[in-house]
């Protein structure tokens, strides 16, 4: 048993030691990403076992920390404090990632808006919709998360837009929501919320730039530049569309030829 502890304790060192030559985990496997962080919760255990029990339970590093309390708990040797751990940690960087997307004093086009809301979505299981408010210089007033849920499940979400728009003396506003668990692709109900919400917003004035969807991936589909925001005006922001966007045109040319 001692020569054990010792053997641990020797293993424990050499990954700390690698960390800091590395200056983080660029070399290491994803199972040894995580038992690195279990060191945290686990000060003396070996967590090389539970690092691979939690990755075959969940599938990856990546669900693994965006596994519920609940869920984590369920598998052998995962107490409390790794439980709380690991979700403290998804939410840490979820909030990390928020606040780095610090919004710019103008934007240049609709690409830099979408790679500014992307990072709202990180790590969400459900459904937000935020809106983001600018002035007519395309310099940003306010970014405002409407709701949480389908879009189409939201319609006091139109008047609450709406009411947020002429509050902040907005002339222009952009809309995001995500897919967490599908495409990037708009449905029937998005589409007609989009189309609703455009003419409350020109009825009080309020130019819609831009409805914006999200998968979990981080990838995007810009409506304005594929074309489907109704009534399209011209704008000052002429971003390119969402890559995904172009990879689905892309496939249609391949598979049925340019038109």
């Amino acid at each position: 048993m001692p020569e054990n502890k010792e053997l641990h304790a020797n293993h424990r060192q050499r990954m700390r030691k690698r960390f800091a030559q590395q200056g983080g985990f660029s070399g290491f496997a994803e199972h040894e990403v995580l038992e690195y962080i279990l060191y945290l919760a686990i000060p003396r255990r070996d967590t090389n076992p539970l690092a691979h029990r939690l990755i075959d339970r969940f599938g990856s590093l990546c669900q693994v920390l965006e596994a519920s309390e609940a869920d984590i708990l369920t598998v052998e040797g995962a107490g409390p404090a790794v439980a709380r751990l690991l979700t403290t940690m998804h939410a840490a960087n979820r909030y990390y990632s928020q606040n780095r997307a610090r919004a710019p004093r103008a934007f240049q086009d609709l690409e830099e808006v979408a790679v500014y809301l992307i990072p709202q979505f990180y790590g969400a299981v459900t459904e937000q919709v935020y809106v983001l408010f600018l002035d007519d210089r395309n310099c940003p007033i306010k970014l405002q998360k409407v709701t949480e849920g389908t879009v189409n499940e939201a319609a006091m979400a139109r008047t609450q837009i709406a009411r947020l728009a002429v509050q902040c003396h907005a002339t222009q506003a952009v809309l995001a929501h995500n897919h967490p668990a599908g495409a990037a692709l708009p449905s029937p109900a998005d589409l007609q919320f989009t189309r609703d919400l455009a003419n409350a917003l020109a009825s009080l004035g309020i130019r819609f730039l831009d409805h914006i969807i999200v998968d979990k991936e981080g990838d995007y589909i810009s409506l304005q530049q594929s074309g489907r925001m109704p009534a399209a005006e011209p704008t000052l922001m002429q971003g390119v569309a969402g890559s995904k966007e172009k990879a689905l045109e892309q496939d249609k040319k391949e598979n049925h030829g340019s038109v």
